[in-house]
């Protein structure tokens, strides 16, 4: 019988990643991903209700495929150059929506997404609170501030202020205190990225095992920053599109030591080999009166 290779060399991935993930996952479900990660991406597109509505989205654009179980997401065989720069979709991942819809998003609301570039999850709050309210959408990078801007005017999102900020330094500009307290707070922290994998073919061969808890600390730290802004009996859902534990559990269990005034309500999960697309995590925490 000829010696089988590893699972690693077999799918070309880092031995330390694949390792952890079957401790994590097991053998089987490690063995899936690693599979998934090398699959082409499909190109998927939640349709902007903001702009047009799905019956109508459906009949002007006939190439495209409703998702079961996902309403307003479709799928495309390739780009639709033609919905996107008309603003009736943007391209994103099922996965993303679980964030927004743990955060549910009320119209009239004050929400503040934190780290909002490239505003995908922006767009997706100001519909669910039809475009009534106010969104205060941060990045820290300019650049990717200049693709939000765009991409809100392009949506058809009214209701974003958006700002420059870095939540890991020490003081928070008036611009964004003047609009607290906020109702909810969205914080889809930068993270690992092995969650999507498939869609970042690079991710793989940059990270080092010490990259977890490297970014934990940050990820910490953001959170630490935001809480205040949070009115009593706010909502914070803490978000990445990691699969490691240490990005995901582990930060809200040390919050939660750290912060009695928090409570946890509810996580999910999306896992590519149990749900059929990109990896995420999603918390909801409450502030308590």
């Amino acid at each position: 019988m000829p010696f089988a290779q590893p699972l690693f060399v077999r799918t070309s991935h880092p031995q330390f990643l694949v390792e952890r993930w079957q401790r994590h996952f097991g053998d089987e479900h490690a063995e899936e991903l690693c599979k998934w990660n090398n699959l082409p991406a499909p190109v998927y597109a939640r349709i902007n209700l903001l702009k047009i509505d799905r019956t109508k989205f459906l009949h002007t654009y006939p190439e495209s495929r409703p998702l079961r179980d996902h309403s307003m997401f479709v799928q495309f065989n390739s780009l639709p150059s033609s919905a996107l720069e008309r603003g009736h979709c943007y391209i994103q991942d099922p996965s993303t929506t679980v964030a927004c819809e743990l955060l549910d998003p009320k119209p009239g609301e004050r929400i503040l997404d934190a780290t909002a570039a490239p505003g995908g999850k922006t767009g997706y709050i100001a519909q669910l609170m039809e475009n009534l309210g106010i969104i205060v959408a941060c990045d820290r990078d300019p650049q990717r501030l200049d693709i939000l801007k765009g991409n809100m005017a392009c949506l058809g999102v009214g209701i974003a202020q958006i700002l420059q900020h870095d939540w890991t330094g020490k003081r928070v500009p008036p611009e964004i205190t003047s609009a607290a307290l906020f109702d909810r707070i969205l914080i889809d922290a930068p993270c690992s990225n092995t969650g999507v994998m498939r869609r970042r073919v690079d991710v793989k061969w940059r990270l080092r095992g010490t990259d977890f808890v490297r970014m934990q600390q940050r990820q910490i730290e953001i959170v630490r920053a935001l809480v205040r802004l949070l009115k009593p009996n706010g909502l914070l859902v803490y978000s990445t599109c990691s699969l490691e534990p240490e990005e995901n559990e582990n930060v809200v269990r040390r919050l939660l030591s750290e912060m009695p005034v928090m409570r946890l309500e509810e996580e999910k999960f999306s896992l590519p080999f149990r749900d059929g697309f990109d990896g995420a995590y999603a918390a909801k925490l409450v502030r308590k009166m």
